[in-house]
């Protein structure tokens, strides 16, 4: 193994180690939060696959988390399948219909690109997810239920086993950020690198833009896919709510808010997007030096677009690419000071 694959794993056990205590005092609704923080992680990861690496826009991707949610309570009710099944097939299928999105960008690109993946995550949130058409799919108005089945003994109905399914999901996108940064190194990540760049270069220099284009949409949908059949697992149930078209529109935000390129900053987006919301409803309320104060979740909306536009003044590649390009200033000097000393002596 390359000493650069092996500082990668090394960090990667680092971070889970760190990362996997953090919610054992909550109570049962943050820890639900957790849970739910990685679920949108995943599909913020999968903007960043997406648009981060290959510069293509998809508001859309809640659409694909919300398919992979819907194909393993399916599976697991109509089939009464194993969740392993469940996850699977989640994946599949979210992987299928990412690669039919991506047609249209193979001839669109930008805010015309947009405006499609827009349109179709509207026909889902309103027609598929929610139509009784697609109650063999859906399980109708109410949803699929999964109570009662388990995951490697996680049960969907147990408030217990929250934490266990929380650091089963920190697991699996852990795994799924290493396989990215290495994808990033890799030729097929510098094809698409290239893509993101100038289309028409790639195409010269020989890369098949068409190939990669699609393979781009249909991983990107996959990860979103991934985290969304877990949905059904941490909830207990899944239902149109969390996946309608507004939730896309979120996702996409943060991950800009965060740094589009940078995969750990899908983690930083998922916390945000999953604790906060539920912490301004929590503490929102109150009085404070006599006066009484009311902060109710429209304020995350309202917040997020606030954040949006500084970020984009202030830090144009995001918080993650602030920090990190402070941390690598940072380092740079104390080995050049170190060199110097050595040098010295």
């Amino acid at each position: 193994m390359m000493p650069g694959h092996l500082g990668r794993l090394l960090i990667a056990v680092v971070a889970f180690l760190a990362l996997a205590w953090i919610p054992i005092g909550f109570d049962v609704g943050l820890k639900f939060d957790a849970a739910l923080s990685l679920v949108w992680a995943f599909a913020i990861l999968s903007v960043v696959l997406l648009t981060g690496y290959v510069g293509q826009v998809s508001l859309c991707q809640a659409t694909f988390a919300g398919v992979g949610a819907y194909a393993a309570g399916m599976i697991v009710n109509t089939f009464h399948a194993g969740y392993v099944v469940g996850i699977i097939v989640g994946v599949i299928a979210a992987f299928a219909l990412g690669v039919l999105v991506g047609l249209p960008a193979l001839r669109l690109r930008g805010i015309t690109l947009a405006i499609v993946t827009l349109g179709i995550a509207l026909v889902f949130d309103k027609y598929v997810f929610q139509d009784h058409i697609f109650d063999w799919f859906t399980g109708g108005t109410g949803g699929w239920r999964v109570e009662g089945t388990n995951l490697l003994g996680l049960r969907a109905d147990s408030s217990s086993h929250l934490l266990a399914a929380y650091e089963v999901l920190l697991a699996l996108f852990i795994l799924t950020a290493l396989l990215m940064v290495n994808i990033h190194q890799s030729g097929a990540g510098r094809r698409f690198r290239a893509i993101r760049d100038s289309e028409l270069a790639a195409a010269t220099m020989g890369v098949n833009v068409t190939r990669y284009k699609l393979l781009a949409f249909g991983l990107s949908a996959a990860i979103a896919g991934l985290g969304g059949s877990f949905y059904p697992l941490v909830a207990g149930s899944v239902s149109p709510q969390p996946f309608w078209v507004f939730t896309s529109l979120q996702l996409a935000a943060i991950a800009v808010l965060m740094g589009v390129r940078h995969v750990p900053a899908a983690a930083l987006g998922g916390f945000f997007m999953a604790f906060i919301p539920d912490i301004l409803t929590r503490y929102g309320h109150g009085s404070f030096h006599g006066r009484v104060y009311d902060i109710s979740y429209d304020w995350f909306s309202l917040a997020l677009g606030v954040l949006l536009v500084a970020q984009l003044i202030l830090l144009p590649d995001g918080a993650w690419g602030d920090i990190h390009s402070r941390a690598a200033k940072t380092w740079a000097q104390v080995r050049m000071r170190g060199n110097k000393q050595v040098s010295v002596a």
